[in-house]
């Protein structure tokens, strides 16, 4: 048994790996368009895989875990990143790329920052989800193991975000570990990424 899942946190790794050079192989014309291949390359494959490997995906993650831990790990990692969020959307270089889309109404605004939800439940299954919890069998150093890839995607980005990335990836990966589940990363990480691009509007 333990061999086997030592051979199945392999097979993650490398799965991992391969669907990110195809996300680095394929562009994406529009924003939307790149939220659709995060959403299928990051979420859909991965879920399929997971299901494969264990014949079902709450041991990776995406259940609801301990409520109370994510509640608790949630609001205090959020409050804990508002002075950073704060600090840096005065920033040029973060002003000049968020938000990512346009919009012209309310509604609008509302439609991309819930298609951002779904680019973050892809993002923290892919790497929190499949990859940390997939490799669970390596102890806490899967919580290392997927913040690195994790900070990896961020090249492209403002640099001072890349750096960011891996700390935040890591404590993505404490408050998921912790709580046995994506939700507390997913929310935290949704949650952000809002009051971050309303704070570089305004």
């Amino acid at each position: 048994m333990g061999k086997r899942r030592h051979l199945a946190c392999l097979l993650v790794v490398c799965v991992t790996l391969i669907l990110i050079m195809v996300e680095d192989a394929l562009p994406a014309s529009s924003f939307d368009g790149f939220i659709y291949k995060e959403f299928v390359l990051y979420l859909a494959i991965p879920l399929v895989a997971a299901y494969a490997l264990r014949r079902s995906v709450r041991p990776f993650g995406f259940a609801l875990g301990d409520r109370k831990k994510v509640a608790r790990y949630a609001v205090m990692l959020y409050g804990i990143g508002i002075p950073f969020m704060i600090v840096g959307s005065r920033m040029s270089a973060f002003r000049a790329y968020y938000p990512r889309f346009s919009f012209g109404s309310w509604e609008e605004l509302v439609y991309w920052e819930l298609m951002i939800g779904v680019l973050m439940l892809s993002t923290e299954f892919f790497f929190r989800g499949f990859l940390m919890f997939g490799c669970k069998r390596v102890g806490r150093w899967a919580i290392l193991l997927q913040a690195v890839p994790y900070a990896y995607i961020h090249l492209g980005k403002p640099m001072l975000e890349v750096y960011y990335s891996f700390f935040a990836g890591l404590a993505f990966g404490y408050i998921d570990w912790e709580s046995k589940s994506i939700l507390p990363s997913f929310l935290v990480h949704w949650c952000a990424s809002v009051t971050f691009d309303i704070l570089c509007m305004v």
